[in-house]
């Protein structure tokens, strides 16, 4: 791609509808917003539906409760709110993780897959993991969407 004062010059060409939407929503900021996207390690649709199946692999659904309940949840995820993903990661004991959500407090190498509706705040949740020192997250860049179409 080229690149001209943080802006693409070329256009991008994706089959994927929500890729396409998130690249061309970013490829009018800065371009290192988008080398950044491009860099993140990605979940497939598979793994993610293998999750439920999966002890060892963390999804969180990073959307906000009432947007669970209007449009309906990944099996096997949980819900930690993009505002609330640091602190919850960072600050909340492991007996209180367990109470809370059900599952286990993932350690700094635990596997984690971060979910969104499109994969926007999952991108910004997996960030803040990072910057915490978690170093084995993944994004699931269709997020809701892409569930939701493959599950038809």
């Amino acid at each position: 791609m080229s690149v001209l004062r943080g802006r693409l010059l070329r256009p991008v060409f994706c089959t994927n509808p929500q890729i396409y939407s998130m690249i061309c929503d970013v490829a009018n900021r800065p371009f290192t917003i988008l080398s950044t996207l491009c860099n993140r390690a990605i979940a497939s649709f598979e793994e993610v539906k293998s999750v439920k199946n999966d002890q060892k692999t963390l999804l969180i659904d990073v959307r906000e409760p009432q947007e669970l309940q209007e449009t309906g949840v990944i099996p096997g995820s949980i819900n930690i709110p993009l505002g609330e993903v640091e602190t919850v990661l960072k600050r909340t004991s492991s007996e209180d993780f367990l109470k809370r959500y059900g599952k286990e407090k993932p350690g700094r190498s635990a596997s984690i897959i971060f979910s969104c509706k499109s994969g926007k705040r999952s991108a910004d949740a997996q960030d803040v993991a990072a910057k915490l020192g978690f170093d084995n997250t993944k994004n699931y860049l269709g997020g809701w969407l892409d569930w939701e179409e493959r599950n038809k």
